[in-house]
């Protein structure tokens, strides 16, 4: 029977992520959203999503994990569009559009649009991928292991675990404001926002309320922040995590060489350049 295991994003089976050291699993995490951030070049980013995506399959975690943020991607997505159709002089070949205020639209804007989505992509689907097999004891004991104060460790944890919760209760009150009959993908943009506005109420009382029970929780189970402390889980280093260390290392070491004494990483990269 395959064990099924909590992480931050309910349960995953069993996957070869489960067994790697929390350090790693943290520099992993760091290191996908660094090396998204410093290529500007749309093939590089292309490839690096393709690789992300391929490492589901690899890795045995369901796709169906990014599911749940296509919509949040969607809108990220449509922000970019408009921000830099409505507001960017980016030089180009060809010039699609004039607008009144001086902003224009060339084939050079497009590409910095897909530029930035492919971005933002790279990282959403990276970090699904490790958050997908990450549990809350992970997040401690990976921070530890950087030498970080059990205090910033602790409440690093607590932001990732809201979060996590902060989804699943945009979900229900969503479902319930729907099933109540309010019709909140009617309308323009403006519309949109000013219906989705209305659950700012209820996301703040429940934000609120689950804040006050931790505390309560918290003073009952004594937990301090000063002194020695023991603890339950020991994690083991493994000539695999440090393998995964000098793989990451090397990677954001190669990537970072590349940007700066190179043209090939920068917008807009080989074979454009």
């Amino acid at each position: 029977m395959e064990r099924r295991y909590r992480t931050f994003f309910l349960y995953v089976e069993e996957t070869p992520l489960l067994d790697m050291h929390p350090a790693v699993k943290l520099l992993a995490l760091l290191t996908i959203n660094l090396v998204a951030w410093l290529l500007e070049a749309p093939i590089p980013l292309l490839i690096l999503l393709a690789l992300l995506i391929s490492s589901y399959v690899l890795l045995r975690v369901p796709l169906s994990r990014i599911r749940r943020f296509l919509l949040y991607a969607l809108l990220v997505s449509q922000a970019v569009v408009v921000s830099y159709a409505l507001g960017s002089r980016i030089p180009g070949h060809v010039v699609y559009a004039v607008l009144p205020w001086g902003a224009y639209i060339s084939d050079m804007t497009l590409l910095y649009m897909a530029t930035m989505i492919m971005r933002f992509a790279s990282m959403l689907v990276g970090s699904t991928l490790l958050l997908s097999a990450m549990r809350d004891v992970d997040v401690i004991y990976g921070l530890l292991s950087f030498k970080v104060p059990y205090t910033a460790a602790f409440a690093f944890n607590l932001a990732f675990r809201f979060s996590s919760l902060f989804l699943d209760d945009y979900k229900m009150i969503r479902d319930a404001m729907i099933l109540r009959g309010a019709k909140l993908d009617e309308g323009g943009i403006l519309q949109r926002a000013r219906n989705y506005s209305r659950m700012g109420i209820p996301l703040t009382v429940i934000a609120l309320r689950r804040m006050n029970e931790l505390s309560y929780v918290l003073e009952i189970k004594g937990l301090g922040f000063k002194g020695r402390r023991t603890h339950l889980h020991e994690f083991r280093w493994s000539a695999r995590d440090i393998c995964a260390v000098l793989l990451l290392l090397g990677s954001l070491a190669a990537v970072a060489a590349l940007r700066l004494a190179t043209d090939l990483l920068s917008f807009p990269g080989w074979p454009l350049a």
